[in-house]
């Protein structure tokens, strides 16, 4: 098969399914309508099949139609009693001792309309051309109706619980969805203030200092502001893009500490057409400058490292700490890697996986994720 018969066949199979879909699923009056068609005649094919096989009661299938179709109104009136009536008023509302009462009280009055239908049409038809007649006796024909009309309602009852369960699925799914992206739009709007704080801080600083860089971390807070207020507002950001807003950031920082610091960042692997959640690994970053560097005495020192190997992301930094500063003091308790480690559960569900530990003379992070093009 070629390429355009492979493409005309996938078409087909898409429409085909499409409609089937809609058939099944849609609430449009027609498909609605066509679906009840469909169903009640296979229910009077069924029953044709079932008792046209009966030679010993001389049935024949040409005739059997007749009273199948005749008996067509009892299974509705119980079919439909049960899921337009009985299933919103009692099932969903939980009502559940008036839904089991409803239902006995309504397969008795089917078995007993199925008694009369026998009773006044069935049994004179069948006198008229010399068939086998069922018992005139109340109790038989009222047992018969309980056994056909059931068949045919709880076939139906099945059928509504299921489309009620994906339905009720699907409204599950969708207020999970639109919770989790005003937790998203929550935290990330938690991490725009508290980056950008911080950065002004740092030019606040510089600027008391008179320093010669102030204009350059200007033009870089620039940068880093347009970033925050418009590109991340997407859902997904370019991991060039990213990495390179990390550089800005690691820049600005840099000419606050000047020779005070030794920093080594080092990035490898293919990034092109590689995306990642904005602002997700800036926390870790500033974490290392907040609780590391600017309380070293000595020289601060941070090592950081990114590696993209196909879908996977390794990033790693180390810097190190205060000598008689206890571990677990302040490095993983503050807002930002609270905020991370919310956002990659509900950003990178099981895609993720971050390793922290505070020891004695450093910190490290080790953050991999599985990353899409």
């Amino acid at each position: 098969m070629d390429k355009h018969n492979l493409i005309a066949v996938i078409r087909v199979l898409s429409t085909v399914e499409s409609f089937l879909s809609d058939f099944v699923l849609s609430n449009k009056w027609t498909y609605r309508l066509g679906r009840h068609l469909l169903f009640w005649t296979l229910c009077v094919f069924f029953f044709v099949m079932i008792y046209g096989s009966f030679r010993d009661y001389g049935y024949q299938i040409r005739n059997t139609y007749f009273e199948a179709i005749i008996f067509l109104p009892a299974h509705m009136f119980l079919s439909y009693s049960i899921i337009y009536f009985l299933f919103p008023r009692y099932l969903f509302t939980g009502k559940y001792l008036h839904l089991v009462f409803g239902i006995f009280i309504f397969i008795l009055l089917t078995a007993c309309l199925s008694w009369l239908i026998s009773r006044w049409l069935i049994i004179p038809y069948r006198e008229s051309v010399g068939w086998n007649t069922p018992s005139k006796i109340f109790f038989f024909g009222f047992l018969a109706g309980l056994r056909g009309s059931n068949t045919v309602a709880g076939f139906v009852a099945a059928i509504k619980l299921v489309k009620y369960w994906y339905f009720k699925k699907e409204e599950n799914s969708k207020l999970e969805k639109e919770k989790l992206k005003s937790e998203l739009a929550v935290l990330k709007g938690q991490v725009h203030p508290h980056f950008l704080f911080n950065t002004l801080n740092n030019l606040y600083a510089l600027i008391l200092q008179q320093s010669k860089d102030a204009p350059e971390m200007v033009l870089k807070l620039s940068a880093l502001l347009r970033y925050v207020l418009t590109e991340c507002q997407q859902g997904m950001i370019g991991l060039t893009k990213e990495l390179a807003i990390l550089n800005h950031y690691i820049s600005l920082e840099h000419m606050r500490f000047g020779d005070r610091l030794d920093l080594s960042f080092h990035v490898e692997g293919k990034l092109d057409q590689k995306t990642i959640a904005p602002l997700l690994l800036l926390p870790l970053v500033e974490n290392s400058f907040k609780h590391g560097a600017n309380e070293m005495l000595e020289k601060a020192w941070i090592c950081i490292s990114i590696s993209v190997t196909g879908d996977q992301m390794k990033f790693k930094i180390i810097n190190g700490k205060p000598c008689n500063q206890p571990p677990g003091m302040k490095f993983s308790s503050g807002i930002g890697l609270q905020n991370l480690r919310k956002r990659l559960a509900l950003i990178y569900p099981d895609k993720h996986n971050l390793r922290i530990t505070d020891g004695e003379e450093n910190f490290t992070a080790n953050l991999t994720i599985k990353i899409d093009e």
